[in-house]
């Protein structure tokens, strides 16, 4: 029986809907438990290593427990299939790394890679919410039987940066980063509770019933069921199918972002463009903000130039391109009439190089402020606010990078890349400002915060 669903996001669960439950527990299980012990015993001061080792301590209430007994809590979490995120994140390095290698390729079941080929082509936006690290699903979906598929990918959701899959309020936080629309979000898995929370958050929903599966046997409740990806019809962009088979793209002169997209990324961008002006961040027209609409190509939504940040409206923003020229013809240029500032070429680079999706600039005087005392780099130490950055806050130094500023946005972006530090999602722009990044708005936000707070604290203490 085929389902029919109008929408124009379309999330997967991974093990179970995408792909066989029994290839991660009969392949990826053992390749990630035979090297636990060596990650845990020679990369202990790594800083997601270090993170996840705090986090298994903090579970087992054993803050003195070495590597062998955590080995043993990671082991016995496998035999549960527990989703406990220090095991997911250590899972997702190693498997990473066994991606990388070839030693590993993922699986998915052979009804499901031409229909995400088909959706994508129609211009239906596609993202991942998995139990596993955003890194594991990056690298499963970047090592396929078919190659790499993370175009085909907008956004990657996990347990960490969206929240628990069985509570309503991790599907409403990534409605709103996506900027969409409750209703115009179909989610696919294989669970009855995660299909519960999603409706619950206001998604449509549809239940994967694959014999063989864990959860075959539990039915999918109250759901639209469907036996393969092959019985998924999607309607979207006001009614356009993408029937099995079909395998067309969307004609070059269509939008790959709509209108009312580019406006609720417009508030969005208003909202947080407010917060920064009222820290006095963004004064007069200075700084902008940036939101990632679409990869393949390249779409971002950016404040428009020009404008007082504190009183920006959803109409205030542009959409551009991956050099960040404004999209000619496509929903959104229109807004308000505004015109993007040279300076959104750097908020694509920025996503090009990092993978963010979205990226902060604000004028601030402390930043300008030690650039100037401290051309060669701010490192910071021992700090507890490093973990904003998802960092430990003992045993560790991290460098903020200065970068000297220039009008031409090739030659500051050629200048970001060689100085960026990976560990920090920041770089100040010598007599300019602070440039700083996120997988999303929100973590951008905090990103932002954290350093300003470093970089203020740095000031205030009068070093350098």
């Amino acid at each position: 029986m085929t389902r029919t669903f109008d929408v124009d996001h379309v999330v997967l669960d991974i093990e179970g809907t995408t792909s066989a439950t029994g290839f991660v527990v009969g392949e990826l299980y053992p390749y990630a438990r035979k090297r636990f012990g060596r990650l845990l015993t020679e990369r202990a001061a790594e800083p997601e290593v270090r993170r996840a080792v705090g986090q298994i301590r903090e579970m087992l209430d054993e803050p003195a427990a070495d590597a062998a007994r955590m080995e043993r809590a990671l082991g016995a979490w496998l035999d549960e299939d527990r989703k406990a995120t220090p095991l997911k994140t250590l899972q997702g390095i190693v498997w990473a790394e066994g991606f990388a290698s070839g030693e590993l390729v993922s699986h998915f079941y052979p009804d499901v890679l031409p229909r995400l080929r088909e959706w994508h082509a129609a211009g239906v936006r596609l993202h991942v919410y998995s139990s596993g690290s955003v890194a594991a699903q990056r690298a499963w979906f970047g090592h396929s039987p078919e190659g790499d598929l993370r175009p085909l990918a907008g956004e990657f959701y996990d347990t960490e940066n969206a929240g628990p899959k069985l509570v309503a309020a991790s599907y409403e936080a990534i409605t709103a980063d996506l900027g969409a629309a409750p209703g115009r979000v179909l989610f696919l898995s294989d669970r009855p509770g995660e299909l519960d929370a999603a409706r619950a958050a206001g998604w449509r929903t549809a239940g994967v019933r694959r014999p063989g599966e864990p959860y075959y046997e539990s039915g999918v409740g109250h759901h639209p069921e469907v036996a393969s990806f092959a019985e998924l019809e999607i309607r979207t962009g006001g009614g356009a199918r993408t029937p099995a088979g079909a395998g067309t793209a969307a004609p070059p002169d269509v939008p790959a972002v709509g209108a009312d997209e580019v406006r609720r990324a417009g508030a969005r961008l208003a909202a947080e463009a407010a917060r920064f002006a009222g820290f006095g961040w963004m004064r007069g027209t200075s700084g902008n903000l940036s939101v990632v609409l679409a990869r393949d190509p390249l779409r971002l939504a950016v404040t428009a130039s020009g404008r007082d940040k504190g009183e920006l409206t959803e109409d205030d923003v542009v959409l551009v391109d991956g050099r960040g020229a404004a999209v000619e013809g496509a929903a959104g240029t229109s807004a308000g009439a505004g015109k993007p500032s040279a300076e959104a070429g750097l908020h694509a680079r920025v996503v090009r190089l990092t993978g963010a999706g979205a990226v902060v600039h604000v004028h601030t005087v402390a930043a300008v402020a030690m650039g100037r005392r401290r051309p060669g780099g701010i490192v910071f130490r021992d700090l507890e606010m490093l973990k904003g950055l998802g960092l430990p806050a003992e045993g560790t130094a991290v460098r903020l990078p200065v970068v000297a500023n220039s009008q031409d946005m090739d030659v500051l972006g050629d200048r970001l890349e060689e100085a960026r530090e990976p560990r920090m999602p920041a770089v100040v722009v010598a007599g300019h400002g602070l440039y700083v990044w996120g997988a999303n708005l929100l973590q951008a936000r905090h990103h932002a915060e954290v350093v300003q707070w470093l970089l203020e604290l740095e000031v205030a203490s009068g070093r350098g």
